[in-house]
């Protein structure tokens, strides 16, 4: 009986060790789509017409880490959150992950509100950010640091994950799983229809609008566990397949969105937002399997770890930037509109890469790492 112990603790050990680095990757391109998505947005710069598809497509970024963060985590704890101890681990990572950036950005935002917009922050809303709440208050939900608001996304649906992995344990569990969220997305965004003001936000930003996406995650994990034995020629075609399914969403945007719109009617969003979730995890699947080198490389891989980081200090760099009148001056010295979109791009980068990685070793990495303090014994 003890052999059989120790072989499960075994097993369970070297599943720990599954090096991915095909989803560090991923949350680095998850990351610069959005970046470039609000360089676009938040100052107004001018694209060329053959960039169309940036602003209305980029914003899939987000979805994708949803779906990148819920097929890591259950590659890391599928099956091992048994005890209350595994479940204060988990819990305990999950917010030393977030928390230590999260925080040092939520005091960075006092005198950055003060000194760009004249503002202050309530206390109310500071406290509901501070606890990880402010996607279950309606007039929160967006949060006051820039972009945050897929934080209280993410913190919700990691309050729930040790359910989801207690009772979705096979590939069927999660297709039924996936089919549930949809039906529940499409029928949440009914409901809020119409609606104005910070009740429209939540409707739009809070958990139940995109569980699905996670769902998507979880469903492509247990595709990857049947099929992380196979031929690597199976993850380049399923990646490849992938990305030609992406480039049809983005080319034939209109016509997809017609077609669900004749089936679907008023819920013809939830169709086309689920062909890109069902896309984005085959591609997070298909990298999974077999990581291509042009693909996976070490800048992707140093970026991706750097990615929340980049995703939280992109718009105050792009705030700065615009209010210290840097793009208009790019703009203005090229002439015309894509070379100025290129230097603002290099200029951007240049300022937050940077950033960001030293964000990442200072604040992110010591926060991760405060888990592994030496701690007292603890009383029986």
């Amino acid at each position: 009986m003890s052999f059989e112990i120790d072989k499960e603790r075994d097993a369970k050990a070297s599943n720990l060790r599954i090096e991915l680095p095909g989803l560090l990757a991923m949350r680095c391109y998850a990351a610069l789509s959005i970046v470039l998505l609000h360089l676009i947005e938040l100052p107004k710069l001018q694209i060329p017409s053959y960039l169309w598809f940036v602003p209305t497509h980029f914003g899939n970024g987000v979805p994708l880490f949803y779906i990148v963060s819920a097929f890591g985590l259950f590659v890391g704890y599928s099956g091992k959150i048994e005890t209350r101890q595994e479940l204060r681990n988990f819990y305990l990572r999950r917010f030393l992950r977030i928390a230590p950036l999260f925080y040092f950005m939520m005091l960075f935002y006092i005198p950055f509100c003060l000194a760009m917009w004249g503002t202050t922050i309530p206390l109310s809303q500071f406290a509901s950010s501070a606890l990880f709440v402010f996607n279950f208050v309606p007039n929160h939900v967006t949060g006051f640091v820039m972009a945050s608001w897929s934080i209280g996304v993410e913190m919700a649906f990691y309050a729930i994950f040790p359910l989801l992995v207690f009772a979705i344990t096979g590939l069927a569990r999660s297709v039924v799983f996936l089919a549930v969220t949809v039906f529940l997305a499409a029928n949440w965004a009914l409901a809020f229809q119409g609606t104005k003001g910070g009740l429209a936000l939540f409707g739009s930003f809070s958990l139940m609008a995109h569980l699905f996406y996670f769902a998507a995650g979880i469903a492509g994990y247990h595709v990857w566990l049947r099929l992380r034995r196979a031929s690597p020629l199976i993850g380049r075609l399923v990646f490849a397949a992938s990305l030609l399914t992406i480039a049809g969403l983005i080319c034939f945007s209109s016509q997809i969105a017609v077609f669900f719109e004749t089936i679907l009617g008023t819920s013809s969003g939830a169709g086309v937002r689920t062909a890109w979730a069902t896309t984005l995890a085959g591609a997070v699947v298909g990298v999974s399997l077999y990581p291509q080198r042009w693909f996976v490389n070490p800048a992707a891989k140093l970026f991706g770890n750097a990615s929340f980081s980049i995703y939280l200090w992109h718009p105050v760099v792009i705030v700065i930037l615009d209010r210290l009148g840097l793009y208009r001056t790019i703009y203005a010295f090229f002439g015309g509109v894509s070379l100025p979109l290129v230097g603002s791009v290099m200029a951007t980068l240049a300022a937050l890469i940077p950033l960001s990685l030293l964000s990442y070793r200072y604040i992110e990495r010591p926060g991760m790492a405060w888990e592994k303090r030496p701690t007292l014994p603890r009383p029986a």
